[in-house]
């Protein structure tokens, strides 16, 4: 059976076989094929230095190659240039598929051949290996491997067996090239967000059963200070804690906005009610965005700072 699994997450339309991994940064590190049959596969070509040589496996690879799953028919190929890139091109849909981008690397002194697998502008890699059959077949191990984990020393009965389909190195028609980086971005940005909205959601039902707004995470319930390698959330209590109270998040990895929530009482249509607001940097920061506007009397309405936008 073939399963995707990816790291980022893309509208997946009607393919249901793709799925979300743990993953969330970095690599798409495991597409695991099922193949069967694999004693029917021809055994290894033996390799002598002067047909191994990176130049002369970098332009054997060259081109497309593809494999199926028996049991649903869906098709993953790769396409490896010359020039150190490998597209993933996957099922988008019923009629139309996507690219992911990674870099490549070859090694082809040890046996199996050594092959490294990067996503740009992300620095872990998927080590793993690889090898031509005498079918012309090339067997990769795909099953087992993820980001920071050692590489196999051998294949096992559920390596991967891809089938050369072309010498092209352009796409397919129907093939549509996916931002990787933007999209891991756009995830990582994601929980900022997310984070800080349930947060101030906690801070609303805290503030309706307490009178007072929490101080500090263990107060929501929330345990010790949460932390991720992505952003560094905090708990800022303003004056008595009868009235507002901002939560941030500041983006620890390069690149990222960052996030700042806030909660206020007001009065509207005399009842006493709050209201929430996510203020999102306009840029890239690792400075969240200061404290909104406190809404008017009588008014919803809050305004964040300059360099930032209101989100929600």
């Amino acid at each position: 059976m073939l399963d995707l699994k990816f790291t980022l997450f893309f509208p997946m339309k009607n393919t249901p076989k793709l799925l979300v991994s743990s993953l969330l940064i970095g690599l798409l590190s495991t597409i695991n094929t099922t193949v069967s049959a694999q004693s029917a596969i021809a055994p290894l070509v033996a390799q002598s230095p002067s047909n191994s040589s990176a130049d002369a496996v970098v332009k054997r690879l060259q081109g497309q190659w593809e494999v199926e799953d028996p049991a649903s028919g869906e098709k993953l190929l790769w396409i490896f240039t010359s020039e150190g890139e490998l597209f993933m091109v996957l099922p988008y849909g019923e009629d139309t598929r996507f690219a992911l981008p990674f870099g490549y690397q070859i090694d082809p002194t040890p046996q199996p051949m050594h092959l490294d697998v990067t996503l740009p502008q992300q620095e872990e890699k998927v080590l793993t290996i690889l090898e031509f059959t005498a079918a012309g077949e090339l067997r990769v191990q795909l099953e087992g491997t993820d980001p920071g984990e050692p590489r196999p020393t051998a294949f096992n009965s559920e390596a991967t067996v891809f089938s050369k389909i072309d010498d092209a190195t352009t796409f397919p028609p129907d093939v549509e090239l996916i931002d990787a980086v933007a999209q891991v971005k756009k995830a990582q940005e994601s929980e900022g967000k997310i984070n800080i909205g349930a947060m101030n959601r906690a801070q609303q039902a805290y503030k309706l059963e307490n009178e007072l707004f929490a101080a500090n995470f263990p107060e929501l319930g929330l345990g010790d200070k949460p932390e991720t390698e992505i952003y560094h959330y905090q708990i800022l209590p303003q004056g008595d804690r009868t009235q507002q109270v901002i939560m941030t998040a500041t983006a620890q990895v390069s690149g990222l906005r960052s996030y700042t929530g806030a909660v206020f009482v007001i009065e509207k249509d005399g009842q006493t009610t709050t209201v929430t607001a996510i203020c999102e940097t306009d840029q890239p920061s690792s400075t969240p965005p200061a404290m909104p506007t406190t809404p008017s009397q009588g008014s919803a309405e809050i305004q964040c700072p300059s360099g930032s936008k209101l989100i929600r």
